[in-house]
């Protein structure tokens, strides 16, 4: 005979659908969706404000009060409430989706992992030695080169960090400065917003990905990512051959840098990691740091004069666009650009807090 509990709990207090089978779900969903519903309590509470579901307006009538919470976190509660609670689930998986891909629009994931850093003997220069392994946790890069849209948007917001080409007063401003420098390549800044922006310092791309939520690759990161999940001199190969195809160089550029995203991209996704600019990293460039660097999450020397910039440029030749080529500088130039990254731990915690976890 059935006890008074189970007939007084055919429907669930919660939505007043029929009861699910026993043991219809696995223990794991069953536990996942008990805690989603204490959650929901207080997601749906009158507490948080206009605008937001009184309990009253839930599914099937009623108020979720903390007796009905209580009843759905028991061991009986899980049979009888398994269909809404596999709803929550759902539901709290799919906002959980959305919040990530609104922090990771235009990014690419590189999973963690072990990486062979720098070149094998016999190729590349001698500061890309030894080649070495490094563990990297997971983290996000943007597909793409920093444009000149993207750029000029956040300078003009913050007022400050103006590529040299449009610092006002600068040496450099191509309408009032006493170099013309970038001059040539004025027609381009006025034409081609999706082209990466140049004449930025390292410091205007790190405040700019700062200003992004973001902060600027690691040296070891942007390699593991050019790389696209191989260990050859391009992502497409040990040879330069068909070269064309995925990059922006000397040879086919015409003498200035392109629209981001024109060619092949790469494995993990990525345009542009071989040629049209150059890409700030965050590291400072030291010639045998490789002797040194950690196993680990290497950040590059403490201090230095330059900054470590990687991938070539529409200005050079294909041996220059290697993955494992490492070049520096102090100065930002008409053929140096960047794109930013971010930890994937950095972006969970920012994603819980979007969702008030």
């Amino acid at each position: 005979m059935a006890s008074n509990h189970r007939q007084g709990a055919a429907r669930c207090p919660h939505c007043g659908k029929p009861a699910g089978q026993p043991g219809g779900l696995p223990g794991h969903v069953i536990l996942s969706g008990l805690m989603l519903a204490a959650a929901a309590f207080f997601y749906f509470s009158p507490e948080r404000g206009a605008g937001q579901p009184a309990a009253t307006d839930l599914p099937g009538g009623g108020r979720l009060t903390e007796q009905r919470v209580s009843y759905m976190l028991s061991a009986d509660g899980a049979k009888e409430c398994s269909p809404c609670l596999a709803a929550a689930d759902k539901f709290a998986r799919d906002r959980r989706q959305a919040a990530l891909a609104a922090r990771t629009r235009g990014m690419a994931l590189i999973p963690a992992g072990e990486y062979r850093i720098g070149s094998p003997d016999g190729v590349g220069d001698p500061d890309e030695r030894p080649r070495h392994k490094v563990h990297l946790d997971a983290f996000y890069l943007d597909a793409r080169e920093v444009t000149i849209s993207d750029y000029m948007k956040f300078a003009n917001k913050v007022k400050a960090n103006y590529p040299e080409w449009a610092e006002p007063g600068g040496d450099f401003n191509v309408e009032t400065g006493p170099y013309p420098h970038y001059k040539r390549v004025l027609g381009l800044i006025n034409s081609c917003q999706t082209c990466p922006v140049i004449g930025v310092e390292h410091r205007d791309a790190a405040a700019y990905c700062a200003w992004a939520g973001k902060r600027l690759p690691t040296e070891a990161e942007w390699e593991a990512a050019a790389r696209g999940g191989t260990e050859t001199v391009f992502s497409f190969g040990d040879s330069a051959k068909g070269i064309g195809a995925h990059a922006w160089y000397e040879g086919n550029s015409m003498g200035l840098p392109r629209p981001v995203g024109g060619k092949a991209p790469n494995a993990y996704g990525l345009y542009d990691m071989h040629g049209n600019v150059w890409e700030w990293t965050a590291d400072f460039y030291e010639k045998r740091y490789y002797d040194r660097s950690p196993g680990a999450s290497p950040t590059g020397p403490e201090n230095g004069g330059e900054k470590v910039l990687r991938g070539g440029s529409w200005a050079f030749d294909p041996g220059a666009l290697r993955a494992g080529n490492r070049a520096s500088s102090a100065y930002g130039n008409d053929d140096i650009g960047f794109r930013c990254a971010a930890g994937k731990a950095d972006i969970d915690l920012l994603v819980d807090g979007d969702l008030g976890l």
